[in-house]
């Protein structure tokens, strides 16, 4: 199974990024594209 396919079958987890902020996370295309289609409910930055 797919990260995307986990995503709409309803299943939820907790995922780690690494990046110094949010434009340096958003070069990552995969990651760009989960936050475009707003399939990531919320980022906590630590």
């Amino acid at each position: 199974m797919q990260f995307g396919e986990a995503m709409i079958s309803g299943v939820k987890g907790i995922f780690t990024m690494h990046g110094k902020d949010m434009n340096d996370i958003k070069q990552n295309k995969y990651i760009n594209s989960l936050l475009e289609n707003k399939q990531i409910e919320k980022i906590i930055f630590i």
